[in-house]
């Protein structure tokens, strides 16, 4: 069947908007003493301009400890939002320096880590904020999207327990625990958890390709047909939502359909052999 998907829903770097409170930093002295600082720690600007206020604001001194922590931590983010995951690195490695027990520090390292393909140290740094933030579900969502990367679906599974359990309501764990629960063969326990995706945001045209995928293959073709029709009038130049839907129209006898499907998916341009083989039967 076709990759529908690409795997997992990854995070991207979380900017410290409300460390200025957990720091203390709410006071109109700290802007007023150093305004680069006031918008660094706000976290609202552009990329560019929030790697030049926070760069500003370290450079002209007098902040330390959690405060210099979490501007370093906004400096990564902003970094790694450039494409410059090397120097991002280098930022959260001076924001622990300057305060170790700052969660962002490690949860923005670990994206990090993990793009530059330093899966080792991404762990360490998910298990470091997942130990600073025992009740919080997001290193744990990234924690699981590693792994599921990894192809370990069961210590992600794991974690996405965990993180449901502490956060009922995030899309984005219900989401990758389908994705850990299809890969582990669970597959109705994995329509069940994309459908608490849809419960959230029924125009998730993702969750319900997936869901279609996985009723499919635990034998309800009609019900998979369904969401992949849902799935491609929400996304219509998805191409991998017309070869998916042509596929499970073959399965279930509508040969007329699933050409048209096909065609659609070839002229959106989905790339697969298999595809390109369709395509050549039905004459171009």
């Amino acid at each position: 069947m076709a990759d529908p998907s690409g795997g997992p829903r990854t995070p991207w770097p979380l900017r410290a908007a409300a460390l200025a409170l957990v720091c203390g930093l709410g006071a109109p002295t700290a802007g007023l003493a150093n305004p680069f600082l006031d918008k660094c720690l706000k976290a609202e600007a552009t990329s560019s301009e929030l790697a030049g206020a926070c760069q500003t604001a370290l450079n002209q001194g007098g902040v330390s400890g959690r405060t210099a922590a979490a501007a370093w931590t906004n400096y990564g983010v902003a970094l790694s939002e450039m494409g410059r995951d090397g120097d991002a690195i280098g930022a959260y490695d001076r924001a622990q320096q300057e305060d170790s027990a700052l969660p962002a520090i490690y949860v923005n390292r670990a994206l990090a880590y993990s793009r530059r393909g330093r899966t080792a140290e991404a762990l360490a740094d998910w298990g470091r904020a997942i130990q600073l933030e025992p009740s919080s579900a997001e290193p744990l969502v990234g924690r699981a999207t590693l792994q599921l990367q990894r192809g370990d679906a069961s210590g992600a599974l794991s974690d996405l327990d965990r993180a449901v359990q502490l956060a009922p309501s995030n899309p984005d764990a219900h989401y990758n625990r389908g994705v850990a629960l299809a890969a582990l063969g669970r597959l109705s326990e994995a329509a069940s958890a994309f459908g608490r995706v849809l419960h959230f945001d029924p125009s998730d045209a993702a969750a319900h390709l997936q869901r279609g995928v996985a009723l499919a293959k635990a034998g309800d073709t009609a019900g998979g047909i369904a969401d992949l029709d849902a799935a491609v009038r929400l996304s219509p130049s998805w191409a991998a939502a017309w070869a998916t839907r042509g596929q499970l129209r073959e399965r279930a006898g509508q040969g007329e359909q699933a050409a048209q499907d096909y065609r659609r998916a070839f002229e959106l341009g989905y790339q697969a052999p298999w595809l390109n083989q369709k395509i050549e039967a039905l004459g171009g």
